[in-house]
């Protein structure tokens, strides 16, 4: 049954219902046991270690026939406990990653009407490979953090995989590729580079595989170990990464190192390798060397290359790293780059004493416009910054240098941070002490963007779930894509609206409770969803707004047609703002989560208490407050009104006694008025009269005059000449009639004759006439005599 908290009736499944039988033994802390990809939804089941999946279109679809979920099993068991999972880009592969190990499973192919796995099976065995399963196994410190699938994979195969012993290792399903280092290393190591030998044996390495410093074979000293932890608690080990949109670098001057002339590749790493380089066939769209590109576009192109010139472009795809004590640090390579490019430490503008948090935990980068980088930290800040091109890399970076590692060396950085806001998220409801001690819960944040909406991202912990959405990104967009710079600063004011962040999900509303951490989370795609598995069984799954700015320009329902119509603009105006300031004071900063709690111990009364006393302060402080606040204004404004009215009442009054003076002034106007037009009126005739005498008495006559006998002149002469013309028409008319009855009386008398022979032969033709009308006239007595008819 659909519930307000479960909009797609996840709860009721089957698959669920399993899922909750089978929940981890270890739920104290945030794992991300459900993901999806297209319409498929899977599921790690802890207790026997497989995954289940459901179609979940075709489950909403059919109602009345419930649709029931696949069981996919790994062919190979794990070692390790399974603490996240994760579909490949175009949902061939599976990877099961924990802190121990990690494993990628080959997802089955999809038949059947209902576009389940091999038409609707109910088990299924797939094939499984288990990486570096002794390298985990021979080092009891080394864990993995963190696995992301490179977008540009022509396979869709290659996994990155981020250790704590600062290397990300790069995986084409079962092989190791590359091992590429990223801060200093426990213990130096010798450098083999092509060897014939893998490490771990879970992995199949062939002489494709590069290894920098691998730590296979002196993890688990002692020294080795207490080294790990020195850099563990100096904040100098990576904690996470992400991959930025690509770059188009000339392959002469990109600097990563990714073919050497002294190196030698099999087949699969040249595939490898011309699977990610363009060549510049055409200069005409080639792509600016250094520029960022859209990752959708660059995967097509690296897909669709597979003979790639050596001296043309290269793609290269910076990879952000993340470290404990918040330094971030780039990475520039390709799938096919043996010796990346280590960038960093990134300058951080504007600069602060705490460099942006000392305990950083998780970052994304979100691929608008200039892209995005999130950084989160432990204690529920959450930082967004650009991720700017530097102009003069040796201003801000400091010249190459090497580190303890005679391995690794850092470049000076091509990027910049540019830090525009900070937003701190309440991680749980506070506890009364803890709102007067000024004390917070603190525990890792996992960041997940949104796939639909590059202006959202959310982040899910042991406390709940948040949604924060950015505000600067569509206007920086449109000011990137436009021209000009004036007019544009006035058009786009940018940065000039804050994020929001809403608080979707509460597990945590008691101090000393039970901890109901997240155990899944991810992001439904048409229609727009998500989906919340936490540790006590209960899920959670809710619509989602695929964009709030198209909301927000929605107008009101009439509003438009009744304000124009009936209500004058500047009360229209004065309504308005009104309207905007109650709205303003009513708005809350903060939102009302779901609460979900642990349910499987009951709260004490003390603490039921608590959750009511924190639910009555949470209504005092911020929703009484301004209802009262709405209540002042509200009477302040009637009060206001009041006055208006009454000094309107007053003006109306002065203005009727002001009419009745006016009308009466209109009046005695009028009548002056109609005195005056009459004397006019006789003065006027007077003075023609004046004029008429004058004029007769002139000697000669006026100038008027003789204009005037002059144009009778003219007049005169006008008409003599249109009589003549007059005269000369009826002559020719009289001449004309003349010759016409002339003609008509020699058309009457004209005879016609004809020739002689012509006359012959009608008088012959007449003749023949004549005597066969008097046979027939002879003969026709006859039969009358005959017949005895006359």
């Amino acid at each position: 049954m659909v519930s307000k908290t479960d909009s797609f009736g996840f709860n009721e499944t089957k698959m669920f219902q399993v899922a909750r039988d089978c929940s981890p033994d270890d739920h104290k802390h945030t794992q991300n046991l459900v993901e999806s990809k297209d319409d498929m939804l899977y599921v790690w089941n802890a207790k026997n270690c497989c995954i289940l999946v459901l179609n979940w279109r075709a489950a909403a679809s059919r109602k009345q026939d419930e649709l029931k979920h696949q069981t996919l099993i790994p062919s190979a068991p794990q070692n390790f406990t399974v603490e996240k999972i994760l579909p490949s880009t175009d949902g061939t592969f599976l990877a099961l990653a924990g802190p121990k190990g990690v494993s990628i499973i080959e997802l089955p192919r999809r038949w059947g009407p209902s576009g389940q796995y091999q038409n609707g099976k109910e088990c299924i065995i797939c094939r499984a490979y288990n990486l570096d399963e002794h390298l985990f196994t021979e080092s009891a410190t080394l864990e993995l953090l963190q696995i992301r699938w490179h977008p540009a994979s022509p396979t869709d195969s290659h996994l990155l995989a981020l250790l704590s012993d600062n290397s990300i290792r790069v995986y084409d399903v079962d092989s190791l590729r590359h091992v590429w280092r990223i801060g200093p290393t426990p213990t130096p190591q010798p450098v083999v580079i092509g060897s014939g030998s893998g490490v771990g044996g879970g992995c199949k390495h062939g002489p494709s595989a590069s290894f920098v410093g691998s730590p296979g074979t002196a993890a688990a000293s002692p020294g080795v170990t207490s080294k790990l932890a020195y850099l563990n608690s100096l904040g100098d080990t990576a904690v996470d990464f992400d991959i930025a949109p690509p770059r188009v670098v000339s392959s002469a001057t990109g600097g990563s190192g990714s073919v050497g002339a002294d190196t030698t590749f099999s087949p699969t790493t040249t595939l490898s390798t011309t699977s990610s380089t363009v060549t510049a066939t055409k200069p005409a769209i080639a792509p600016k060397e250094g520029t960022l590109m859209n990752d959708s576009v660059i995967a097509q192109k690296n897909k669709k290359a597979p003979n790639a010139g050596a001296g043309g472009t290269k793609v290269e795809w910076p990879i952000v790293i993340l470290r404990g004590d918040g330094n971030v640090y780039v990475l520039c390579a390709g799938i096919d780059t043996n010796r990346p490019k280590l960038q960093g430490p990134i300058s951080i503008q504007p600069q602060v004493d705490d460099n942006y948090g000392l305990d950083s935990c998780s970052l994304i980068v979100i691929p608008t416009l200039p892209p995005t980088v999130i950084i989160a930290e432990s204690t529920g800040k959450t930082h967004h910054a650009l991720f700017l091109e530097e102009s003069c890399p040796l201003e801000r970076s400091l010249t190459s240098e090497q580190l303890a590692d005679s391995n690794l060396t850092l470049h000076p950085c091509e990027w910049y941070l540019h830090v525009l806001e900070t937003v701190e998220l309440e991680l749980g409801l506070p506890s009364v002490e803890e709102t007067k001690q000024a004390k917070s819960y603190s525990c890792p944040l996992h960041l997940k963007r949104d796939p639909l909406n590059e202006a959202r991202y959310f982040a899910y912990h042991n406390a709940g779930l948040h949604a924060v959405t950015l505000d600067f990104t569509r206007p920086l967009h449109e000011f990137v894509q436009q021209e000009g710079t004036d007019e544009l600063v006035e058009k786009y004011p940018l940065f000039n609206s804050h994020s929001r962040a809403e608080y979707v999900v509460c597990t945590k509303a008691l101090q000393n409770a039970n901890t109901n951490a997240v155990l899944g989370f991810t992001l439904l795609q048409s229609p727009s969803g998500l989906v919340l598995f936490l540790a006590s069984g209960q899920v959670v799954s809710l619509d989602l707004i695929t964009d709030h700015s198209l909301i927000r320009k929605w107008p009101l329902s009439g509003s438009t047609k009744k304000t124009g119509n009936s209500e004058s603009p500047i009360k229209n105006m004065l309504k308005d703002s009104f309207q905007k300031r109650i709205q303003s004071i009513l708005r809350s900063g903060l939102t009302q989560p779901i609460l979900k709690l642990d349910q499987t111990t009951e709260p004490t009364p003390q603490e039921a208490f608590e959750l009511l006393t924190q639910a009555t302060r949470m209504l005092r402080e911020n929703y009484f407050v301004r209802h009262d606040k709405a209540r002042q204004e509200i009477e302040k404004r009637e009060h206001v009104l009041k006055l208006l009215k009454q000094q309107q009442l007053n003006d109306i009054e002065e203005l009727q006694t002001e009419k009745q003076k006016i009308r009466a002034t209109a009046e005695r106007l009028a009548e002056t008025y109609e005195d005056l037009c009459d004397k006019q009126n006789s003065l006027f005739k007077r003075a023609q009269e004046v004029v008429r005498l004058a004029t007769l008495r002139l000697p000669k006559g006026s100038f008027s005059e003789k204009q005037f006998t002059e144009r009778i002149e003219k007049i005169h002469q006008s008409v003599k000449m249109l009589q003549k013309n007059v005269d000369q028409a009826k002559q020719k008319i009289t001449t004309q009639q003349m010759e016409l009855e002339m003609k008509k009386k020699t058309a009457k008398e004209k005879t016609f004759t004809l020739p002689v022979k012509q006359e012959d032969i009608i008088k012959q033709i007449i003749g023949e006439m004549y005597t066969q009308i008097d046979s027939n006239v002879k003969d026709v007595k006859k039969m009358n005599n005959i017949l005895n008819l006359s």
